[in-house]
């Protein structure tokens, strides 16, 4: 008998329903604040929309397919900024995220180079609309697909 003594005190005692209301409260608290770290959706929308506007740009004449470039590339890097400014450097990458981020460069870099391909040797300039629509799809969908809200536990 002294051993079921012994058991039965070694349990922690069960929490009070005050108490447990508490915790609750905490853990909602934490996890509103947790979500205020996350980028919005509006976030990936124009991050992917200036990747279909740098594909885009190829389809401008001769001397402004370097403007519109590097006008896309100053824009991208404005909304990073603005981004990385209004919630600061808070957000931690996990695992998903880094694979679905190598996976969307992978496509990206891969339909950039098919295009250009079939722009320089098969005279198809007009495949640079589908595949910049394409390859703003493909990161919309990867990163919406490997996003998670909060910071994953590991």
């Amino acid at each position: 008998m002294a051993t079921d003594e012994n058991s039965r005190s070694s349990r922690p005692p069960m929490p009070s329903r005050e108490g447990a209301a508490e915790a609750l409260a905490l853990a909602k608290q934490a996890q509103v604040a947790v979500a205020s770290l996350t980028p919005g959706r509006a976030f990936d929308v124009k991050l992917s929309l200036c990747v279909a506007g740098v594909y885009l740009s190829h389809l401008l004449p001769e001397p402004w397919d370097i403007v519109g470039l590097a006008l896309m590339y100053v824009i991208m890097l404005t909304v990073l900024a603005l981004q990385f400014r209004s919630s600061g450097v808070r957000h931690r990458v996990h695992p998903g995220m880094k694979r679905g981020m190598l996976g969307a460069a992978a496509l990206a870099f891969g339909l950039y180079m098919v295009a250009l391909y079939l722009d320089d040797h098969q005279g198809m300039p007009w495949i640079w609309a589908p595949a910049g629509l394409l390859a703003a799809g493909g990161i919309l969908a990867l990163d919406s697909k490997t996003r998670k809200k909060g910071i994953a536990a590991s």
